[in-house]
């Protein structure tokens, strides 16, 4: 899948950005700004608080514009990992907020995932469908994280990397051990292709 387009308009706006461009700003914002409350409410069900730390992690950047990075590689991944650390660091400070074995970063995290619209063609497939459903729910926090990324936010590898602030060869760990899972379910059938096309395209 190319992405030369959007990574050349999204470097563009940052660019813009660091030169004092508030249109640039707003611009990226509204790019991104449905993409970061998703992700932000898989690790909590504050919407308020989402949206609190997403606009301070935009009025940062507008703060401190001149000492952003000139090679920032990807922004997607910067703006995710911007946030993804906002919410864990108000979390940490609000015990009243509900959330699941919030003992460390890497299990403020999860989703139930529900991928039918992606791969069922026909009625048939349903059945197949619900069992990958219910194994992906039953992985990692961490390994379901990399997944979301991976399926639903199209990141690479190495924008995961920097989005959850682990090495590149861990992600590449992780989504190898989710994929050796879900082989289990259907080791032969074409299925599997489609899966694995989607898993290592990006």
């Amino acid at each position: 899948m190319s992405n030369s387009s959007p990574r050349y308009d999204e470097l563009t706006l940052w660019n813009d950005l660091r030169n004092g461009d508030e249109a640039a700003l707003a611009t990226l914002l509204r790019l991104y700004a449905k993409s970061l409350i998703s992700y932000g409410r898989k690790m909590v069900n504050d919407d308020a608080l989402i949206e609190d730390c997403i606009q301070e992690v935009f009025i940062q950047l507008w703060q401190y514009r001149q000492n952003l990075k000139i090679d920032v590689g990807s922004v997607k991944a910067y703006l995710f990992a911007a946030v993804r650390r906002r919410i864990i660091s108000e979390i940490k400070k609000n015990e009243t907020i509900s959330l699941d074995e919030h003992s460390s970063s890497e299990s403020y995290f999860d989703i139930d995932f529900s991928i039918e619209e992606k791969i069922v063609k026909d009625e048939t497939e349903l059945q197949r469908v619900q069992l990958i459903n219910e194994r992906l729910n039953h992985l990692p926090k961490r390994q379901k994280e990399v997944v979301y990324l991976k399926f639903y936010k199209e990141l690479s590898n190495q924008e995961i990397a920097e989005t959850m602030g682990v090495k590149y060869q861990s992600v590449s760990n992780l989504v190898h051990e989710a994929l050796t899972l879900l082989r289990t379910l259907f080791p032969d059938e074409a299925i599997w292709f489609g899966l694995l096309v989607w898993f290592f395209e990006w």
